[in-house]
């Protein structure tokens, strides 16, 4: 499947989670053209799915380690962001969830096999249903690599089109995501059986290459493709957004 017009490709420096999230809200809410958005974090932090409920945080322990919490504007189960490659995957164009889904996952298997990690035919059907970490067990629209995930992809829509947020370690801290949970034990060794960081399935790989696969991938879907900039309208909203909604101090990361 392709679609008309051109992609563009942000590249943002490290950022709060804060800002990360209000960006890609933004993005959501006044982007007006296909857009692959690539980031990074200034710290680790802990983001939550749009709906999940906060009772299996251990909230004295992301509070004494100063782990920032942020709600992301898609759906999905929690991750702690670090030494990753992160994207966000704006598509103006309202299109069956599924089906866009289905898009993404093929092209990020054909990335993965540009540089060389070959994921699995078919993964999970369905996750944990008690875990509260979204690489505990990969989506059937998600990958995996010998059974283990490597790469998480939640979605939000609307009327306006559909909004990806994706995340794919490259070094998967077991220890200190399970400790952001109640649960810690049991989270570890979900984590254990259930993910791997791409360094542990190829220990050369750098972040650009992907990047770099990623983005001519998924060019491939467009007329064209141009590194852009992000406009007035979307840093207005922005900070817009940051001050109402994604300020550190907000009850709104809490919320159960």
């Amino acid at each position: 499947m392709r679609f008309q017009g051109i992609l563009r490709v942000l590249q943002d420096p490290p950022l709060s989670g804060y800002e990360n999230m209000a960006r890609n809200e933004a993005l959501f809410l006044v982007g007006e053209v296909p857009t692959l958005r690539f980031f990074s974090w200034n710290t680790p932090t802990l983001s939550l799915g749009r709906y999940q409920r906060t009772e299996d945080l251990d909230v004295p322990f992301l509070q004494e380690e100063k782990i920032p919490v942020v709600r992301r504007p898609t759906g999905g189960r929690a991750i702690l962001h670090g030494d990753e490659v992160t994207f966000s995957f704006f598509l103006p164009i309202p299109c069956p969830h599924r089906v866009l889904y289905s898009i993404v996952q093929g092209v990020l298997e054909k990335a993965f096999a540009d540089v060389g990690v070959f994921v699995d035919a078919c993964v999970s059907k369905a996750p944990s249903p008690r875990s509260p970490a979204c690489f505990s067990l990969a989506l059937p629209h998600e990958l995996a690599v010998s059974g283990k995930k490597v790469a998480g992809i939640a979605q939000a829509r609307s009327s306006r089109g559909n909004l990806f947020e994706g995340s794919i370690p490259f070094s998967l801290y077991r220890s200190l995501f399970a400790s952001c949970f109640r649960e810690k034990e049991r989270v570890f060794r979900e984590l254990c059986e259930g993910a791997l960081g791409l360094l542990e399935v190829q220990g050369n790989l750098e972040k650009h290459d992907l990047i770099a696969a990623m983005t001519a991938r998924f060019g491939e879907l467009f007329d064209g493709m141009v590194f852009g900039v992000w406009t007035e309208e979307e840093l207005a909203t922005t900070q817009k957004l940051l001050l109402e909604k994604y300020a550190p101090s907000s009850s709104y990361h809490y919320e159960r």
